[in-house]
This record gives C-alpha cells, structure tokens and sequence, in this order.
C-alpha cells in the first residue's frame, strides 16, 4: 500500500515499516492496530459495522510479519485481533529488532538507568559531607553541578527510547494527517483524538466497531502493553513507565 508516509519520508536512517513506527510510539498494541489498519487500506481485511475483522482474498503482495499476524487471527473483533496481535511472537520479533536496531533500549540498561542516579547521589552526598570541612567553596559547587549534570545524564539511559529511537517519533508527528490515515493511526492510535474527534471516527469506523477495543491504561514503547488501544496520542517520547523486554 503506498501511501504519502514513508519511511523514508519519516526520515529514518534505516528504513522502518509503518506498524514499527506505531511501535514506537505506544508499544504492541498500537503497531497492531496500524498493521489493521494498513490491511484495510490495501483491501486485505475489511472491519464490518458490529467491530468484525475479516481477511479479503488478495494476492497484491507479502504482507509483513505483524500483518500476517493479524490475518491469521481473523475473524475475529477488532479489539479481539488488536490483543492478540499484540501478543504474538511476530509483535516479540519486532520489539527485539528495535533494540537490536538502536531505537529501543533493553529493559537491563533500563533497569541501570533508574539505579544509576540513586548510587551518584549517595556517593555525591558522601563526599561532600565527609569532605567538605576540607574542601573550598567553589570546589564543593563544582562537585555538586557535576553530580546534578552527571545525573541528568543517567536518567535518561532510564527511558525506553534511544536518542535515534526520540528522534523518529518526533518526526512521525509531521505525517500524522488525515491525508495519511496509516500515519495518524500510528501516531494517536484509534482512540486517540484528532481536533477532538476520534481517529476511529476520521476513518469511518462504526461505534460499535470502536466500542470492542479496551480502554487501558496509556503504555510506553517499551513493548510490555497495548498501549496503542488507549486515548490520547500515546507519544510516550521516551518518559513511559512500564519495562521493555530483553
């Protein structure tokens, strides 16, 4: 399917798929629910009124693994394809292959990153308390800058995204239009808002249809949840909460 968003469009030093950047926004749910979508606009699925995801015979192309994922898991509600396209090893394969990639961190350097601060603070506030009958003024505001800064640094080897990983998500913003409906849907999500009206809604969905996806608390890139299936744009730019997989 081609559409006026492409990777390289988005700018991507390496080329990424659109359901990867909907990955990165908002984790496995939301890069299910763009493979949908994207099978949708190629005439491969269609979603009927009541929320029923259907495969439509075509032999326009290879799909992607997460697409074939979704094919595979109809038919079947929407919300009933995005949960299990979430949780398949094709969704697994692609977060590993974001980490591998450079726009995802593992949840070990994750992990690190929220320790990290914690030990520079104790050993920054061991040395100035025990040294700083002996230290100049100007010396104990210098060790005190370079721990802040030092920690600042640290705490973001905490978040799920890479700088390359920040980077692309930033971009993704400026093709999220209506004119590209693969790119708004891995942006916002379908439950995402768009000038106040659901993106569901832009694309023409049925309530009904909206009405079988679940609500869940807003995830991060990390991978661990369906974050794509809550409201709002789900950019998480890297500050989510919950550990990416290794």
């Amino acid at each position: 399917m081609a559409t006026s968003w492409t990777p390289t469009s988005a700018g991507s030093a390496v080329e990424l798929l659109p359901e990867e950047h909907g990955f990165l926004m908002a984790g496995r749910g939301r890069a299910a629910e763009v493979a949908i979508v994207s099978l949708v606009e190629a005439g491969a699925a269609r979603i009927s009124r009541e929320g029923l995801v259907s495969a439509v015979r075509t032999h326009q192309r290879a799909w992607t693994p997460l697409q074939t994922a979704v094919l595979r898991s109809t038919p079947r509600s929407l919300g009933d394809v995005v949960s299990a396209t979430a949780g398949s090893a094709e969704a697994e394969a692609m977060h590993l292959d974001l980490i591998e990639r450079g726009y995802l961190r593992t949840a070990r350097s994750r992990r690190a990153g929220r320790w990290a601060p914690l030990l520079v603070f104790i050993v920054m506030f061991t040395v100035l308390v025990t040294l700083s009958d002996y230290m100049r003024f100007e010396h104990a505001v210098g060790v005190f800058l370079g721990g802040v800064l030092l920690l600042f640094l640290l705490s973001r080897a905490a978040r799920p995204h890479t700088a390359l990983g920040r980077a692309t998500v930033k971009r993704l913003k400026t093709f999220a239009t209506t004119a590209d409906r693969v790119a708004l849907v891995a942006y916002y999500g379908l439950l995402g808002e768009v000038a106040k009206v659901p993106v569901w809604h832009v694309l023409g969905m049925a309530p009904e249809a909206a009405g079988t996806l679940r609500r869940r608390p807003r995830s991060d890139a990390s991978g661990s949840g369906c974050g794509s299936c809550s409201s709002g744009s789900g950019s998480s730019d890297g500050d989510g909460g919950d550990g990416g997989g290794e």
